[in-house]
């Protein structure tokens, strides 16, 4: 029994001590309770409106972007990819001919020059092979020249 009045002992100062701290605790809390401590949030506050105002800017600019983009999007034209291999085609084909003709018409005067002596040397051998066998004409075309340097 003596064990059991010790223990009784105990727990009765256990329970006293307990009993003081709450009421420690309750005073503490009663303190607390009466400081006049509120809470400032006003540089929360500015901190989320100016990033509630540049999250707003930032949206505006991608909606006028994407509007933009939307517009040159209707307006732009598709093509499909043989009709633009044709007119690369075609177009190389226009610049071939063109310098073609370019060549050809800068090898006329060449080709002018070499027929025209080609025709005099004919016309001369022409000559010759007639006046070699009609010598009467080659006669009267020597007294013809002859007036013709006196005038």
């Amino acid at each position: 029994m003596a064990k059991l009045d010790e223990i009784a002992e105990l727990l009765t100062e256990e329970i006293n001590g307990f009993e003081k701290s709450i009421g420690r605790l309750e005073k503490v809390h009663e303190n607390l309770r009466n400081l006049p401590l509120r809470p400032d949030t006003s540089e929360i506050n500015t901190l989320l409106s100016v990033y509630g105002s540049n999250q707003k800017k930032t949206i505006d600019e991608q909606q006028r972007l994407m509007h933009k983009i939307l517009y040159k999007l209707e307006r732009s034209i598709l093509l499909p990819s043989w009709a633009i291999k044709l007119s690369w085609g075609l177009l190389v084909c226009i610049l071939l001919v063109l310098a073609f003709s370019i060549y050809q018409v800068s090898r006329t005067f060449k080709k002018e020059e070499t027929a025209y002596s080609k025709g005099q040397e004919r016309a001369m051998v022409h000559y010759r092979l007639f006046f070699d066998e009609s010598p009467q004409a080659k006669e009267l075309y020597q007294e013809w020249m002859e007036e013709k340097d006196k005038k």
